[in-house]
């Protein structure tokens, strides 16, 4: 199914090997992703590993870590979008590159709030203090919920159903930020009905899918699509796909599903159209199919 135009809010991207070792400019190779999706393919950019690990190492390392994101967008203006990733152990520093990504890059999120890797809990002080620049800003902010909600995550010891929890509670003290809830839906049929249990978590706490709430689909072929469709309004449905450069470059398509290491491995071949037939597949009308696609997102974030 053909898909005009596809706007990705979830991306990780680094110019590093695992080991730090160096790969160069990626920006060729990065583009090449795009230009063989076979469609108008947009994405949202934060900076992989090793860049977090040296982000938690040194405060120093902040402002480096989005400096590598921005060169990337700049270069790529309508293709590349920044989000600005936070240590909130280093506020100051975060605070300092947060006014550099808003107010002179054009970054258009925060995110991805890696809460479990880089130690810390939404409902803080620290993270109410950049939420509240968030809402300041006008930028959503990308939370990390584990897609498969399988087990223990960092200092979460029941994964994705705490992480949402201590978002709750960040939410009653930041009501008016704009959050994403990075991968939410995901997971093949032998996964337990992971986004039907956090939409009982959500909805037995607020009462309803929250206005203020967007859920990213990170694998299109997961039954938990036709429950999103179904319980969540089609305005607050988005691509945020995970997809990594971690390996290559040259790197893998888009379309991979994480944690695939080969094309080969991938469950269906990796192409938008695909992704988009999933949908059509799970319920979804031409005309939510464009939304998820590109619009919601594009609105969101203010996008033409």
């Amino acid at each position: 199914m053909a898909v005009p135009r596809w706007l990705d809010g979830h991306t990780h991207v680094s110019n590093m090997d695992a080991d730090r070792t160096p790969r160069g400019d990626i920006i060729e190779d990065l583009l090449a992703v795009l230009d063989a999706s076979g469609t108008d393919l947009r994405l949202v950019l934060s900076a992989d590993f090793p860049w977090p690990s040296l982000m938690m190492e040194r405060a120093g390392m902040v402002r480096p870590a989005n400096e590598f994101i921005n060169d990337l967008v700049q270069r790529a203006p309508g293709r590349l979008y920044g989000a600005f990733t936070p240590n909130p152990h280093f506020l100051d520093e975060s605070l300092e590159t947060m006014e550099l990504a808003f107010e002179e890059w054009g970054f258009v999120m925060v995110g991805e709030m890696v809460q479990y890797i880089f130690d810390y809990m939404m409902n803080s002080a620290a993270v109410v203090t950049i939420t509240e620049r968030v809402v300041e800003y006008d930028v959503p902010m990308q939370v990390h919920i584990s897609t498969s909600n399988a087990g223990p995550q960092g200092q979460f010891e029941d994964g994705g159903s705490g992480q949402l929890a201590d978002l709750f509670g960040l939410v009653e003290r930041v009501p008016d930020a704009k959050y994403i809830l990075a991968h939410f839906i995901g997971m093949d049929a032998a996964a337990p009905p992971v986004v039907d249990g956090y939409l009982d978590q959500i909805e037995a706490h607020f009462g309803r899918f929250p206005d203020n709430f967007w859920a990213e689909i990170r694998d299109f072929n997961s039954p938990g699509v036709r429950s999103a469709l179904e319980r969540i309004p089609v305005s607050r449905l988005i691509a945020g796909t995970d997809w990594v450069t971690r390996v290559g470059p040259p790197f893998l398509p888009y379309g991979m599903i994480f944690g695939h290491g080969a094309a080969q491995q991938n469950p269906y071949p990796p192409t938008v159209s695909n992704m988009a037939e999933f949908l059509k597949d799970a319920g979804a009308t031409h005309r939510d199919i464009a939304d998820i696609a590109y619009n919601n997102l594009a609105r969101l974030l203010k996008l033409p």
